[in-house]
């Protein structure tokens, strides 16, 4: 069984960088002097409270202080009712200086974090508080979870005529109802249907498949609006759709002709390669078209589609496109016992040609596992392990082996065991939140 922290980082030496003390002999006295009785009693501002609760370490310890005392209570959160959530104007100050932990992932239902993982408690709390059954969706049978981001959950319908998909694997060559939720405070919205006028440039064009997904954050966006992407893939075109929380309105992008590709990129698209494992990198999403050694791209600044040519043998479950620094762009390759990593700058300011793929290899700090990537976002990487000590060959037929799911952290390479159980899932959307106290309603 592997360990359920790991990092690369090292600690440094002890007292490095300590001040040397001065002798004893030239030491000055210290002095302990009781405070007055009237200073010793005075109790701390809560401006200053909030300043401090603002700059504790994590989600977690900030719920403990909410939690702890009435005082504290009303710093956090002053109102008083059965559902007490922090304010938003405290909230987004919060979450501007902390980033939300994982307390799971969602696939047909939601995985809690469970112990020792820090957010163990707030995950509990919150499939407790919350209705991850989506008994509160209309037809809620007939919806499949496409993605998630900051508490909401974007659901597409089931298209029954077409014979395929369920709750978990849906998929659509046509325009499918969609509707977002919050599980926690069990509100949905539905989205309005694409218009016709727009619908109907794609669908005389070959519609091969529907893909919806929450478009990133803009500055515009307050904490109950949202924006969704839609890609959609043609026989000869890729085209986007654009939904706006705020206006209630569909838009949509010029298509990205398809008759500049090679025909064996082309066919790649058609037979959806890859295509299901979304990256997400410098404001582009991302799409691995595997055996094609290719990278389908969409910049969501100027909602432009473009391929990169990907270091060959580069493919994968174990691939992961992750940032690299300014203008560069990372693949991040799990193997047995190594990690590959490649950058490449593919933004080019000065004008010049993009430069070669630079390649480093590293021992990485992971167990003994079989390892999958079937999910990700900006910062966490969802891994699948099965660990190679258990007897494959030998076992009984009817047993399995325990499924280990990790949250892997890019830019610490710190490694966090999230669940455990028999369920082997080729793909999740990991679920990142505070704890329910702390989240006040996302529509």
């Amino acid at each position: 069984m592997s360990s359920d922290h790991t990092t690369a980082s090292q600690s440094p030496p002890p007292n490095a960088g300590a001040s040397t003390p001065l002798p004893e002999a030239e030491a000055p006295p210290l002095l302990l002097l009781p405070l007055p009785e009237a200073h010793a009693s005075l109790p701390v501002p809560d401006e200053l409270l909030e300043e401090i609760f603002l700059r504790l370490p994590t989600a977690a310890d900030l719920a403990r202080a909410f939690t702890s005392c009435t005082s504290f209570r009303n710093v956090v959160a002053p109102i008083s009712s059965r559902n007490v959530v922090a304010p938003l104007s405290f909230l987004r100050r919060f979450r501007s200086l902390h980033n939300p932990p994982v307390l799971g992932f969602l696939r047909a239902e939601f995985y809690p974090a469970q112990s020792p993982h820090p957010s163990a408690a707030a995950a509990h709390a919150l499939a407790q508080a919350a209705d991850f059954a989506f008994a509160f969706l209309p037809d809620h049978a007939g919806w499949s979870p496409r993605d998630v981001r900051h508490g909401r959950v974007l659901f597409s319908a089931v298209s029954l005529a077409e014979g395929r998909g369920d709750f978990i694997d849906a998929t659509s060559n046509t325009f499918v109802e969609l509707v977002v939720c919050d599980p926690l405070s069990r509100r949905y919205i539905r989205i309005p249907p694409v218009p016709e006028d727009l619908a109907a440039s794609v669908q005389r064009s070959g519609m091969l498949d529907f893909e919806p997904f929450f478009a990133p954050a803009s500055r515009e966006d307050d904490e109950s609006s949202f924006g969704l992407i839609c890609k959609v893939l043609c026989e000869n075109k890729v085209a986007v759709f654009l939904f706006s929380s705020r206006t209630g309105k569909w838009g949509s992008v010029p298509h990205h002709g398809l008759d500049d590709l090679s025909n064996e990129v082309v066919d790649a698209l058609y037979a959806r390669c890859g295509l299901h494992r979304r990256h997400y990198a410098h404001g582009c999403f991302c799409w691995v078209l595997e055996w094609m050694d290719k990278l389908l791209m969409l910049d969501t600044r100027g909602m432009e589609f473009s391929i990169l040519d990907l270091p060959p043998n580069s493919h994968g479950g174990r691939l992961a496109i992750v940032e690299a620094g300014e203008d560069t762009i990372g693949l991040l390759n799990i193997g047995m016992r190594t990690l590959d990593f490649y950058s490449k700058v593919w933004r080019n300011r000065s004008g010049g040609g993009a430069k070669e793929w630079q390649h480093t290899t590293m021992n990485h700090p992971l167990p003994n596992y079989h390892w999958c990537i079937i999910g990700a976002d900006e910062e966490y990487l969802l891994l699948r392990g099965i660990s190679l000590d258990w007897p494959w060959f030998g076992s009984s037929s009817q047993e399995r082996p325990d499924i280990e799911y990790f949250a892997f952290e890019i830019k610490t390479s710190l490694l966090e065991r999230i669940h455990v159980c028999k369920h082997k899932m080729m793909h999740a959307h990991l679920y990142r939140g505070f704890p329910p106290l702390l989240s006040p309603p996302s529509i």
